[in-house]
């Protein structure tokens, strides 16, 4: 019984010791090749063929087969990329790192020739190039034939971890200033054309979280794009007079007005 159970574990063992070493042979023949990614098939050729035998891998199976058999034996540092026409294994980073690190190997290069350096979708790339335009990563250069070409603003661009951070401050710059739009928005449709509008309408509006409300608030304040304004609170419920708004030294204040 003993032996059973041991001869078990061993068998577990080795299983988990054949997913180990296969993606770690996957990952040696993609820095071998010098490519992020490459065809699903030229990968399984990556695998020892007697790990292949042991895994029951055959290079000749249908690319769907092999797809569901390589999903099995990735970690954190390989991912498959299924697109129309073709399916690749590559290395797990972002799209936006992707093109940078392309345009880093061949500075200048045409937003067609990008596209077809891409396991992307056309229209996954040209969104994700989009994004590093406005991020301030990557250039935009046109000819006098009006061909598209790109190269990095920065040579530190090329770095993994400077491309998230960039891209991290650049999401944190485009949620201010959605919130911004959407509390104008909510002034404008709550004030129905007044100049002084009840702060608390607009935070029952937009109903968001209160310090998101209070951060916005005072953000717009401190650019002098409204005005706070106090009051008489007499005539207002205690509801609304929690939902105004009272600044770090206890003044309370009713409406603003956009400047």
């Amino acid at each position: 019984m003993n032996k059973t159970a041991d001869e078990t574990i061993s068998i577990i063992e080795q299983g988990m010791m054949d997913v180990y070493d296969a993606e770690k042979s996957m990952m040696k023949g993609l820095e071998k090749a010098g490519k992020m990614f490459i065809p699903i098939k030229d990968m399984v050729r990556k695998i020892p063929q007697d790990l292949r035998n042991r895994l029951d891998i055959k290079v000749s199976a249908p690319v769907k087969k092999l797809r569901q058999q390589i999903e099995r034996l990735l970690g954190q540092r390989l991912k498959i990329y299924p697109v129309k026409k073709a399916t690749y294994v590559g290395k797990n980073i972002s799209s936006e790192e992707m093109i940078a690190q392309i345009i880093d190997n061949h500075p200048d290069i045409s937003l067609k020739l990008i596209c077809q350096k891409l396991p992307l979708t056309r229209q996954h790339a040209i969104d994700t190039i989009n994004v590093l335009i406005s991020a301030g990563i990557i250039l935009p250069r046109l000819n006098d034939k009006m061909n598209t070409f790109f190269t990095l603003k920065d040579p530190a661009f090329a770095d993994s971890e400077t491309i998230r951070a960039r891209l991290k401050a650049h999401e944190s710059i485009h949620s201010k200033e959605k919130e911004i739009v959407e509390f104008h928005d909510a002034y404008k449709s709550v004030g129905k054309g007044r100049n002084f509008v009840r702060i608390h309408r607009i935070r029952d509006a937009l109903k968001w979280p209160e310090n998101t409300f209070d951060a916005v608030l005072k953000s717009l304040m401190q650019n002098y794009t409204i005005e706070l304004h106090g009051g008489d609170p007499s005539s207002m419920s205690e509801e609304e007079i929690i939902g105004s708004y009272k600044d770090e030294k206890g003044r309370l204040f009713l409406t603003i007005s956009w400047r």
